[in-house]
């Protein structure tokens, strides 16, 4: 077999059947003959596979590129009117909100912000307390999802859509205390958690309740045989509007060696050794006033 014929047969895997009487030029026209009918095939089925993925692709790239650049105009408005691209400032017109729930949450979260509507989120006046649910989320280019998060917030009406980067956790919480201060003023307590937690909401009503009912008095207050004293001394002692109730963490060592580590802080963000005493980010319960110090 010719070294022609090895080639061929390695690179398109078929065998050659070309008769030994043959001569060596006609076997050769064979060989090239076969050779460019398979290019032929193989280009064939390319310039095929191309234009189906034109024709299914070419009419959504219209679609896709309009939505962006709507949610990019609606991105620049919001940054020159220094306000956020969706809100409700009617979600706390009710003459008293003894509670909100402030949610942080992730544009693409979609199911999370649902589930939380029909479970947790859905029981807004229980003992006698009336709370609002509100989902923070912040900027993001790209994703195809403005006019899903548009629909949303026409529709539940519990969206703030920040123009802060969505991975900014900690702006876009301290930008949504701006906007509970100027526009959820009749709030009483606050409690801050995240999209990816089931909260026992009857359990929080029924404690914030309690807090409202005899404040001054701290001793052998029980909530389902569990003592609330610490949770009532914590609100007097610290003040009512300094008051925050959560999981504290001891003081802990600042991040120094893993450079790459989102917890990493450098001598200069924050010089002393130890971290001073905080709550988990996770969930955490304060009185109104409490986000001004914060």
């Amino acid at each position: 077999m010719s070294l022609q014929a090895i080639l061929y047969q390695q690179i398109f895997h078929r065998d050659l059947h070309v008769p030994s009487t043959i001569s060596h030029q006609t076997r050769y026209n064979i060989m090239r003959r076969n050779c460019s009918d398979r290019v032929c095939l193989f280009l064939s089925v390319l310039l095929l596979f191309y234009i189906g993925w034109y024709v299914l692709t070419s009419s959504n790239f219209t679609i896709r590129f309009r939505h962006d650049s709507a949610e990019e105009l609606a991105y620049k408005n919001a940054i020159k009117m220094s306000s956020p691209m969706m809100e409700n400032r009617q979600i706390c017109s009710v003459d008293e909100i003894n509670l909100v729930f402030l949610i942080i949450s992730v544009r693409a979260h979609f199911l999370q912000r649902q589930s939380i509507r029909e479970t947790w989120g859905s029981m807004s006046d229980v003992f006698g307390i009336h709370s609002q649910h509100l989902f923070v989320i912040g900027y993001q280019p790209g994703g195809n999802l403005y006019k899903e998060l548009s629909n949303e917030a026409i529709h539940e009406q519990d969206l703030l859509y920040l123009t802060i980067d969505d991975h900014s956790v900690t702006l876009k919480e301290l930008h949504a205390y701006r906007w509970l201060e100027q526009y959820c003023s009749t709030a009483v307590y606050i409690f801050k958690t995240e999209d990816d937690l089931f909260v026992n909401s009857i359990l929080l009503h029924e404690l914030v309740r309690e807090l409202k009912t005899r404040p001054n008095d701290t001793k052998n207050r029980y909530l389902y045989n569990v003592s609330l004293d610490s949770l009532f001394n914590a609100q007097i002692n610290s003040g009512t509007s300094e008051f925050l109730f959560g999981w504290s963490f001891i003081p802990g060592r600042p991040e120094r060696t893993l450079t790459n580590s989102q917890y990493y802080v450098t001598y200069q963000e924050y010089p002393n050794e130890l971290y001073p005493r905080y709550c988990s980010g996770l969930f955490f319960l304060y009185y109104y006033y409490c986000h001004v110090d914060i």
